[in-house]
């Protein structure tokens, strides 16, 4: 009998901490709002670096410029690390790159890796409302 309620006090145990998990992990996900327009802190309006991510919460399609150049592809949220795969553009033959994403405030993150060491992205409000579609 007291293997038995043993087994269920931890099964419950697990089942609490894989939602508190899932939870904090959503709330992380509202808070950074990555969908949308992010240029380099310090660039002028418009400026010339910005990366503009559509698709969902975790994940989807990407356009990032920098100056006249563009490049296109998937990126990825795992955790705290940002996978761009670009699949049009110069860096299309490197594959997957990986960065660390740290979340400062709302509107404000910080990128670190190869290419982008330590850059500060501020996000840029725009008057588009996108539609989700049904499904």
């Amino acid at each position: 009998m007291t293997f038995w309620l043993f087994l269920v006090l931890m099964a419950a145990l697990v089942l609490f901490g894989v939602r508190s998990a899932r939870s904090k992990r959503q709330e992380w996900l509202s808070a950074l709002n990555l969908v949308g327009k992010w240029e380099l802190h310090g660039a002028p309006p418009g400026g010339r670096r910005s990366i503009t991510f559509s698709g969902e919460a975790a994940g989807g399609s990407y356009v990032a410029k920098d100056g006249d150049a563009v490049e296109r592809g998937q990126w990825q949220l795992r955790g705290h690390t940002l996978q761009l795969e670009a699949t049009e553009g110069e860096q299309a033959e490197d594959g997957a790159k990986s960065y660390d994403l740290r979340l400062f405030e709302t509107g404000r993150i910080g990128l670190d890796g190869p290419g982008r060491e330590r850059e500060i992205y501020i996000k840029r409000d725009s008057n588009v409302v996108p539609l989700r579609r049904r499904t």
